[in-house]
């Protein structure tokens, strides 16, 4: 069957001709951030901060976000972590940047010291380290591409989470949770 499809192509005297990418065609698939994280309800401590987002559709993203306690070190502190789906809700490109809103829905965990497996949602008693609840959020984005396949982005978020262990495990007054974060990093 290749020989066919050979003979067919050089007898048809087929071309193939480069072509040039414009930016509309450009299209993220990952990257990986670096930045601040601070955390709710009054607390002064700035956390660093890591974040990993995959794009499976154009407009859709997958992103999980904390300080990596418990993965990739085992300082004993709090900490928030956010997984959440994003949407993009407005993109604007011009040139080799573009920039976009995006909102997110997903969930918060917060702790008190060293991550355990798993999550634990809804009440949590006094002896508990981490709780979890429901949060949204929305976002501003950047990117500069810097070469065909890969990009500098800049993330800044800012949410609430409804987290009803929140009090018992922080000690915080309220199970409403505040956050903002800014990042920056590579993608492709």
């Amino acid at each position: 069957m290749w020989f066919v499809w050979i003979m067919a192509a050089q007898a048809a005297d087929v071309r193939v001709e480069r072509y040039r990418e414009s930016g509309s065609s450009r299209r993220a698939v990952a990257d990986l951030r670096l930045g601040v994280d601070g955390l709710g309800q009054g607390d002064e401590r700035v956390m660093p901060y890591v974040c990993g987002e995959v794009m499976p559709l154009p407009r859709l993203s997958l992103e999980g976000c904390g300080n990596g306690s418990g993965i990739w070190h085992q300082v004993d502190g709090p900490d928030l972590a956010h997984f959440r789906v994003r949407a993009t809700l407005i993109r604007r490109q011009q040139g080799s940047i573009d920039q976009s809103v995006v909102a997110g829905l997903g969930f918060m965990e917060v702790q008190r010291t060293l991550d355990r497996p798993g999550f634990r949602f809804g009440q949590a008693s006094t002896e508990a380290v981490e709780a979890a609840g429901p949060e949204a959020s929305v976002g501003l984005k950047g990117r500069l591409w810097v070469m065909k396949g890969g990009y500098l982005t800049a993330d800044i978020v800012g949410g609430v989470a409804h987290v009803p262990g929140a009090p018992a495990v922080m000690g915080w007054s309220s199970p409403v949770v505040p956050f903002a974060s800014v990042s920056v990093g590579l993608g492709l």
